[in-house]
């Protein structure tokens, strides 16, 4: 066996597997042996066909096809051992050639990262600002949130709510009909219909009116698209917003507040800690995106995209059917197929990619790594946080799979840490870091979780798990050895 590797772009490897006459001579007759045992054929008792019989019955092809998942899964991993690289993922058949024999094999191997300078990354830290115009709309949101409506005996007016009967057709079609009906008149509402807010302020209550408005051009129904439409509403009652005072009453009523002063500097304080917050979540994206500009290298295979991005919908189909919905049900409702929504979804998968490799990658040069008391701590916080009723999901993370899970998460969160010192300027020097105590592997997401796997039957045909039985003394195959 002879294999030639060649290293392409986008971390891709491409092995050509030779085999000489004599041994793929062998194989083919280990697999025509096997299917004599397996399958009667005519003038030869079970398991006794000659080799040539075989060929003749089956057709070289179809045996060749039959060998070809018999040994090919055992040649895939031969070639495994032969590269200098680790897979991926596992690998594809490009193309096999029978004479002579040679198998083709594209591996992807693992992404490449290379930081370069990227202790140099600076990325300026901002927060935002709160000013007293923020503070006093947040006050205002609070107003409207406790502000009443209380009837009142006068003409409607923009702003006011109503509650009216409307009827409306469109020549013989009925377009609207409800009862009852409570809304806030606004400007350029064009809900039911556009012009309908306008005809309904100076109504008073008890009133009936009837007038025409146009059915938009764009209308659903396409028969009464553009056709005029009869209205006749009968208004009820006339409402106005009771706004409370911006005071100390207020105060009192929205929380624990004794004055207005104490209400107002407390919004002050959530609004600095929400800004602050954004700032922090914005500035690691930022960062990352540094460092992945800062990088001389950042290569991956075409399949590393593919796993982000099943990742991605399928994180997406689990938050649908969390609600009750089937992702098929969602895209239909916006009119997208599923390969349409997965394009869409790939690049952020890349991005996401490419910021997670440079901080895989940051956490290894920096020498970052958890040792098995920082685990510990972490799933008894998790137990407590939870409680009883977290047990089971606490069992799940004492296994080692958990564990590992659990390590991962937090290496994660050390590297981002150190990514973030770095970009301020704030990083300890490297030769003050301690030696890392354990060794716990790159942190990852689910999508790129789990060791590579082998060669699987799209690619190699089935595993060949049974080795071929010891060749017997068959009285066709000695009489066909010389053919």
């Amino acid at each position: 066996m002879k294999v030639t590797t060649e290293r392409l772009e986008d971390c891709q490897i491409k092995a050509v597997v030779e085999l000489d006459a004599a041994e793929i001579d062998k194989k083919l007759r280990e697999t025509a042996r096997k299917l004599s045992r397996q399958f009667d054929m005519p003038g030869y008792r079970r398991g006794r066909a000659p080799f040539h019989a075989v060929i003749r019955i089956f057709g070289r092809e179809a045996v060749q096809q039959q060998a070809l998942e018999d040994f090919g899964n055992e040649l895939y991993e031969q070639t495994l051992e032969e590269i200098e690289f680790e897979p991926y993922e596992a690998g594809e058949l490009e193309e096999v050639e029978w004479d002579p024999f040679r198998m083709t094999i594209l591996v992807p191997i693992q992404p490449e990262v290379d930081l370069g300078d990227y202790r140099d990354v600076r990325v300026d830290y901002e927060v935002e600002e709160v000013t007293d115009e923020q503070v006093e709309a947040y006050l205002a949101d609070l107003q409207q949130e406790h502000a009443q409506w209380v009837p009142v005996e006068r003409p409607a007016a923009m702003g006011d709510q109503v509650v009216l009967d409307m009827e409306g057709k469109a020549g013989d079609e009925l377009i609207m009909s409800n009862e009852g009906y409570e809304m806030v008149l606004e400007p350029d509402e064009t809900y039911p219909l556009p012009g309908f807010h306008e005809q309904v302020v100076g109504m008073s209550a008890g009133e009936e009116k009837t007038f025409t408005l146009t059915m938009p051009e764009d209308e659903s129904e396409e028969e009464v698209a553009g056709q005029e439409a009869d209205v006749v509403v009968t208004l009820h009652a006339v409402k106005e917003q009771d706004m409370p005072e911006l005071d100390d009453d207020l105060a009192m009523m929205v929380g624990d507040y004794e004055t207005l002063d104490d209400l107002r500097d407390d919004v002050r304080t959530r609004l600095e800690t929400e800004a602050s917050q954004k700032a922090e979540s914005e500035y690691l994206d930022k960062v990352l995106d540094a460092f992945v500009e800062a990088a001389t290298q950042i290569e991956y295979p075409s399949q590393a995209i593919d796993r982000e991005t099943d990742f991605s919908l399928n994180q997406m189909e689990r938050n649908l059917a969390g609600s009750g919905l089937q992702l098929d049900s969602y895209l239909s409702m916006i009119g997208k197929t599923r390969e349409a929504y997965r394009r869409e979804l790939r690049p952020a998968a890349e991005t996401r990619l490419q910021r997670r490799l440079v901080l895989n990658e940051i956490g290894e040069r920096e020498g970052l790594a958890v040792d098995p008391e920082e685990i510990e701590a972490e799933i008894e916080r998790m137990a407590e946080m939870f409680g009883p009723e977290g047990q089971e999901m606490i069992a799940t993370l004492q296994t080692a799979e958990g564990r590992l899970m659990v390590a991962n998460d937090l290496l994660t969160g050390k590297s981002q840490e150190r990514a973030t010192q770095i970009a301020k300027g704030e990083a300890p020097p490297l030769d003050e870091e301690a030696e890392p105590e354990e060794d716990v592997g790159e942190p990852d997401s689910e999508a790129e979780t789990g060791a590579p796997e082998t060669a699987g039957e799209e690619e190699t045909g089935e595993s060949a798990q049974e080795s071929p039985a010891p060749e017997e003394t068959e009285d066709g195959d000695s009489e066909d050895a010389g053919a």
